[in-house]
């Protein structure tokens, strides 16, 4: 087996441990459009997520001793919701918000189970 750093007579009898954890990363963006088609449209081309910069720097690493050999960002389910339409108003531009922002419930993370309650 290949590892990803080199073994010295000190480690002899240490085991080794490969430790993969998946995480949930949501990104919410914005985009001035027409209509829904060309709002994902939009979105695709010059929205989401910049793959070049999912890598390793991302991760924390202590050479020879913690070292990573894989960063991937799997590709989400999208939805897109309309907001609203720019309109003027008293000589300024506005929009009309259609839907009120509402602060979400906030699940506190269970650091015993791991997971959100």
């Amino acid at each position: 087996m290949k590892l990803p750093f080199s073994l010295w007579k000190d480690d002899e009898g240490k085991k080794i441990y490969k430790v993969k954890q998946y995480y949930t990363l949501t990104v919410e963006q914005y985009v001035k459009a027409k209509d829904r088609d060309e709002a994902f449209d939009i979105w695709l081309e010059k929205g989401g997520i910049n793959q070049d910069r999912v890598n390793r720097l991302l991760t924390e690493e202590d050479f020879d001793l913690c070292e990573t050999t894989f960063v991937d960002v799997d590709t989400p389910d999208t939805q897109t919701e309309y907001v609203g339409t720019v309109i003027r108003e008293d000589d300024e531009l506005k929009c009309d918000s259609v839907v009120e922002e509402q602060p979400g419930k906030v699940v506190p993370f269970n650091k015993q189970f791991g997971r959100h309650a």
